[in-house]
């Protein structure tokens, strides 16, 4: 899957940041929680996105593990009617968790788990677990090495946002040509996007760091990472399955 709505996210930030800059300017002292609507430390703020972070890819396990005893008529949903269902979740998701709001961070985060948690039901149910796990330890190998390198070198990965959503839009072009005429080469596009959401996992973390230090933010930034990390590790579990063909 492709990381559908980050160009429109792009200008949902920069609104959203200014919004946020007016209401800094013109606060009053109000009854409202700190942690909610006011500024973290960089600690916090740090250890706020790696919370939301693990407990949204600890329920995206769940629902993935559960989904088919739980909800089994989704095996039977047309594929174009779930694609479009999935879509509009994870965009509607999206574009709600960029209010600069924490509770409408905090739905649409959970909007874009329940998408891609059903997506991985569908999805992991055809391989076996060792491939699950395999592709689970090799993602977070990938996601700490660019997160590292994300720390120390901000700048290099802020400078590639451009380049890198061309580059993501290159890819899901040359998908879907290569569809039509016939000639897919799955493996080839996997590495290609397991490389492209591997620079997205630095660059979303150094451009975490330039938004304000509240829970709101923190929250949408664990959502992009979210999806960056899914997105390497079905692309890593395709690679892996197509071994044992």
């Amino acid at each position: 899957m492709i990381k559908y709505f980050e160009c429109f996210m792009d200008l949902e930030r920069s609104y959203n940041m200014n919004e946020w800059n007016e209401m800094n300017n013109t606060e009053n002292n109000g009854a409202v929680s700190e942690f909610m609507q006011g500024t973290l430390s960089t600690t916090a703020y740090n250890i706020a996105i790696g919370v939301h972070l693990l407990v949204g890819l600890v329920i995206t396990y769940g629902l993935a593990l559960r989904m088919p005893y739980v909800f089994p008529q989704i095996y039977s949903v047309h594929p174009i009617v779930f694609s479009l269902g999935f879509l509009a979740l994870g965009f509607i998701g999206g574009h709600i968790a960029a209010r600069g709001n924490y509770i409408l961070s905090l739905i649409g985060y959970g909007m874009n788990i329940l998408a891609f948690g059903t997506l991985l039901s569908l999805v992991t149910v055809l391989y076996p677990v060792q491939y699950i796990v395999l592709a689970a330890i090799l993602t977070t190998v990938v996601v700490l090495t660019m997160t590292v390198a994300a720390v120390i070198f901000p700048n290099a990965f802020l400078s590639m946002g451009k380049t890198i959503f061309i580059a993501l839009i290159g890819l899901v072009i040359a998908e879907f040509v290569s569809l039509l005429l016939g000639v897919f080469y799955p493996n080839i596009f996997a590495i290609i996007g397991i490389f492209i959401f591997s620079l997205y996992v630095g660059y979303d973390w150094a451009r975490g760091q330039k938004y304000p230090s509240t829970a709101s933010y923190a929250c949408f930034t664990a959502l992009q990472l979210y999806m960056d990390i899914i997105n390497i590790f079905i692309r890593i579990l395709r690679i892996l399955g197509s071994r044992r063909r």
